[in-house]
């Protein structure tokens, strides 16, 4: 070799020293190596750990929703779109102009209910008969006047306007599942040693729709109802709901996407948001009941509105009056305002944490927050490939899917034990939230499993 060749040598070692002690400097990313370093060179990429890692991709810059966005172009099977930024929850409630929700007094004929519902203009859209509960139409204009004569009506239990709710983010071969920080810090690869859940446990989602054809979900959702459309088809339009299903019970081990929580449990999809991410009090309180009746043991809400009204409570009543657990976003504002159905009792509210334990600064906190979970997962995205999913929106599944997996392993526990068990192991976080962060593998040592 000549002088001139081993100088240049010497000087490519010794910059490779370098920048890998450059690296090793670093603090350790929660999913993998220092991406800014990764790709500098296959020698470079090898040492430092990025030969499995996904390429970087810079998050958009506006989301109207905390799904996760597609990009331009699906990625690639090796690609994993980045998270784009996590959509505040709305702080001030909104109602939809023209429908007002009535509960007739015990004993009212349907006849005197409709004579009256009449003689106000009013008219009957759908009927909740396991709270008791007519959806009515009114012209916008007299919406107050009629609100106001329901009130007064000595046949009237219970007259409220409609809220707009918004939807709030062991090993396996997964190609993500090194970003699945999450699912490690939370106990579940420990828990998985147990079992990966039973298919016999539904799950339902209450969201946009579900993508029933993604590769990671295939087999595992069940037909649902679409109360959006008024028809059995529970499609996503969105992506969130996917997102959420895809957090809850992705196919581990099939070398695609990532891990769900429960592996083999059962995706019922009752759509209740629209393409824009919204829906209202009304179709929601009628999902609850509808999951229920279609034998879900577990129901995923992530979404919500800073009001509540009474309907949205008493169908949570109907879920816990039959052994339904579930689960609500707190909310993504930043604030320690009550977000609802989440701040309702007998509903499991969920914040958001990051890799150490601490409340992302989107996460709604405070005592009314029960419990935390990871608030950013990989989730498959609603037509091909997979990107960061954020938001409590994200942090919910987790927490609905723990459920699940602890009823595959003991099927008679109770939403009581099932709380009690997640509650009473999770880890503490500094502030903001109750009890912590949830723990799997100690909640099903709590149940004695």
């Amino acid at each position: 070799m000549s002088r001139k060749s081993r100088i240049r040598a010497l000087c490519a070692a010794s910059l490779l020293a370098a920048v890998v002690a450059f690296a090793a400097a670093q603090p350790a990313a929660a999913d993998g190596p220092p991406g800014f370093l990764c790709g500098l060179s296959p020698v470079v990429d090898a040492l430092i750990g990025c030969a499995h890692a996904a390429p970087q991709q810079s998050a958009p810059t506006a989301s109207s929703s905390s799904s996760p966005a597609a990009p331009a172009s699906a990625p690639s099977a090796e690609q994993l779109a980045a998270a784009p930024p996590v959509a505040r929850s709305v702080t001030k409630p909104t109602y939809l102009p023209n429908v007002l929700l009535v509960r007739f007094k015990p004993g009212v004929a349907y006849s005197r209910a409709s004579a009256l519902l009449a003689g106000l203009g009013a008219t009957t859209r759908t009927r909740i008969p396991h709270i008791r509960t007519r959806v009515v139409i009114v012209d916008a204009s007299r919406r107050n006047h009629v609100l106001a004569r329901l009130r007064e009506s000595r046949l009237v239990a219970l007259a409220q306007l409609d809220e707009v709710l918004h939807t709030s983010g062991a090993t396996v071969n997964d190609m993500f599942f090194n970003r699945q920080w999450g699912l490690r810090l939370a106990g579940f690869t420990t828990a998985w040693q147990k079992t990966h859940g039973k298919s016999t446990i539904l799950v339902a989602v209450l969201d946009t729709g579900v993508n029933a054809a993604s590769p990671d979900l295939a087999g595992l959702v069940r037909p649902g109802a679409d109360l959006v459309n008024g028809d059995a088809d529970a499609s996503d339009d969105n992506g969130h709901g996917t997102a959420v299903a895809g957090v809850i019970a992705a196919h581990a081990n099939n070398g695609i996407g990532g891990a769900g929580v429960c592996w083999k449990c059962t995706i019922l999809p009752i759509k209740v948001m629209g393409a824009n991410g919204n829906g209202d009090l009304a179709t929601v309180a009628a999902g609850i009941t509808r999951a229920v009746d279609m034998g879900a043991r577990v129901i995923d809400l992530s979404l919500g509105g800073p009001a509540g009204e009474p309907a949205l409570q008493q169908a949570i009543d109907y879920a816990a009056s039959k052994g339904v657990f579930v689960a609500a976003a707190a909310g993504n504002s930043g604030l320690a305002t009550p977000f609802y159905p989440a701040n309702y009792a007998g509903v499991m509210s969920v914040g958001g944490t990051n890799s150490t334990d601490r409340l992302y600064g989107w996460s709604e906190h405070g005592p009314w927050v029960r419990v935390s979970a990871p608030g950013c997962n990989v989730a498959p995205l609603l037509h091909a490939g997979y990107g960061e999913f954020c938001g409590t929106s994200s942090a919910t599944p987790l927490v609905a899917g723990l459920a699940g997996y602890l009823l595959s392993v003991r099927p008679t526990a109770t939403p009581v034990q099932l709380i009690t068990a997640i509650e009473k192991t999770a880890r503490r976080v500094r502030v903001g939230v109750q009890f912590g962060r949830i723990n799997a593998a100690a909640a099903l040592a709590a149940l004695g499993r």
